[in-house]
C-alpha cells in the first residue's frame, strides 16, 4: 500500500478518527498475516535449505530463534498500530464534539502503558533469543575444541561462560529498560559499587576460588575426566569442575572436594595428558645365580601376551640393582588406557609368580648373614 492509497482512504472517509481506527485494524491484520507468511517460508524454504548445508550450525541457529521471528513481526505491527491509536485520539471527528482524548483523558495513559508493556514484551523476547544464541554458539564451539584434543570441555568452561553470559546479558537489558523509562541509575550504580565492594572484602576466599576456578577452565592443566596425581602423591578421576571447587573421584569411590584456589598453587601431575597411554611397572628380585637373560625373556613374554598391554611401544626389561639379596628387575609395559593400570599390574603379578615357579626361578626372601666370633 503506498501513499496515495491512504489519501485515498482519508478522503473518503473524510474523518481522522475513523480513517486512524481502521488503519489500525488494517496494519494489525497485515502483520498476523506477515507473521504467517514468515513461519510458512521458514519451515518450508529456509529450514529445507539449511539442513542440506554442511554445517548444522545453521540448522542450530534457526531452531534456536523457534517463533520468536513471528513474533517479533507481529509484535511490530502492533506497537505501529499503537502509535498510529496514538495520534488518532487527538484528532478531530465528525462523530465527536472534541478529541477522543479530551472526552477520556485515561486514554493517553492507557496508550503509555500498552507501550510500555509491547517494550518489555520485546526486550523478553530478545532475551530469550540471546540466551538460546548463545548457547548453540558456545555449544559449537565446545564441539569444536573436544573434536580438535578430546578432551571434555564441556564439562567445564563452556557451562561458566554460558552463565557469565546470561548474566550480562539479562544486566544489558535491566540497563535498556530503565533507561528507556527515564530511571536514572546513576544512584543505583554506586550503591551497587560501594555493596559489591563490602561482599568481595567479605568473601575474600570464595573469590579467590572464583577466579581460581575460571583460571582452571581456561588454562585446562586437566579436563573432566582426566587421572591426576595431587596433594601429597594422591591419585583420583576429575568428575566436576565447578566455580568454587574441584571434585575428584579417589580410588575409594569417595568424592575429594578440593578448593579451586589450592589446586591452583599445588603440583598437579596428569597422568591422562596427553595421551591416555599409561606406563605399567612392575618391579622383582631373583635369587644371585638366576640367569639373566632367561628372567629378562620371561618377564617379556609375560608382558606381551597380557590383553591390556600396548602395541604402540614394546615392553622393556631392566637389570636395576644388585639387592642385599636378589638381583632387582624392573619390568616396564604400557597400556592404551590409563584405567587399566592396576588391574594389568595384578595380572603381570601374578602371571610372573607362576611363570617363575614353574622355570624353578627362586624369589628369595631377605636374608641376613649373621658371623659370630669365637672368643
Amino acid at each position: 500500500m503506498n501513499a496515495g492509497v491512504f489519501n485515498f482512504l482519508r478522503d473518503l472517509l473524510k474523518d481522522e478518527l475513523l480513517y486512524r481506527i481502521i488503519l489500525v485494524i488494517i496494519v494489525i491484520v497485515l502483520s498476523y498475516f506477515t507473521s504467517k507468511f514468515l513461519a510458512f517460508i521458514s519451515k518450508k524454504i529456509i529450514k529445507p535449505f539449511v539442513s542440506k548445508t554442511k554445517t548444522d550450525l545453521d540448522d542450530k541457529i534457526l531452531a534456536a530463534s523457534g517463533s520468536a521471528i513471528y513474533r517479533l513481526s507481529f509484535l511490530a505491527g502492533i506497537f505501529l498500530s499503537v502509535e498510529i491509536f496514538k495520534e488518532g485520539i487527538r484528532s478531530e471527528s465528525k462523530f465527536l464534539t472534541k478529541p477522543l482524548i479530551e472526552i477520556y483523558p485515561f486514554l493517553n495513559n492507557l496508550v503509555s502503558i500498552t507501550e510500555a508493556i509491547l517494550f518489555i514484551a520485546l526486550i523478553i523476547i530478545l532475551l530469550f533469543v540471546s540466551f538460546r544464541y548463545v548457547n548453540v554458539l558456545l555449544d559449537q564451539y565446545s564441539q569444536k575444541i573436544n573434536a580438535n584434543d578430546n578432551r571434555n570441555l564441556s564439562g567445564s568452561l563452556i557451562p561458566l561462560l554460558k552463565k557469565v553470559s546470561k548474566i550480562i546479558l539479562f544486566a544489558l537489558a535491566v540497563v535498556i529498560l530503565l533507561a528507556k523509562f527515564n530511571v536514572d541509575i546513576s544512584a543505583f550504580v554506586v550503591s551497587l559499587g560501594v555493596g559489591s565492594l563490602a561482599i568481595a572484602l567479605a568473601a575474600q576466599e570464595t573469590l579467590s576460588n572464583m577466579i581460581s576456578g575460571f583460571i582452571i577452565m581456561t588454562d585446562r592443566p586437566f579436563r573432566i575426566g582426566d587421572r591426576i596425581r595431587y596433594a601429597e602423591n594422591q591419585v583420583g578421576d576429575v568428575v566436576d569442575i565447578g566455580i568454587r571447587s574441584t571434585k575428584i573421584l579417589d580410588f575409594d569411590n569417595n568424592i575429594v572436594i578440593i578448593p579451586n584456589n589450592e589446586i591452583v598453587k599445588s603440583r598437579i601431575v596428569n597422568i591422562t595428558y596427553p595421551n591416555s597411554l599409561t606406563r605399567v611397572i612392575v618391579e622383582v628380585g631373583v635369587a644371585y645365580g638366576t640367569d639373566i637373560k632367561k628372567v629378562k625373556e620371561i618377564l617379556l613374554n609375560i608382558a606381551n601376551e597380557d590383553p591390556d598391554c600396548s602395541k604402540q611401544i614394546a615392553p622393556e626389561v631392566f637389570f636395576i640393582n644388585f639387592g642385599a639379596s636378589s638381583l632387582d628387575f624392573r619390568l616396564v609395559a604400557r597400556t592404551d588406557d590409563y584405567r587399566n593400570v592396576l588391574a594389568m599390574q595384578c595380572r603381570l603379578r601374578e602371571k610372573i609368580y607362576e611363570e617363575f615357579n614353574k622355570h624353578n626361578i627362586e624369589i628369595p626372601f631377605t636374608q641376613i648373614v649373621v658371623h659370630q666370633s669365637k672368643s
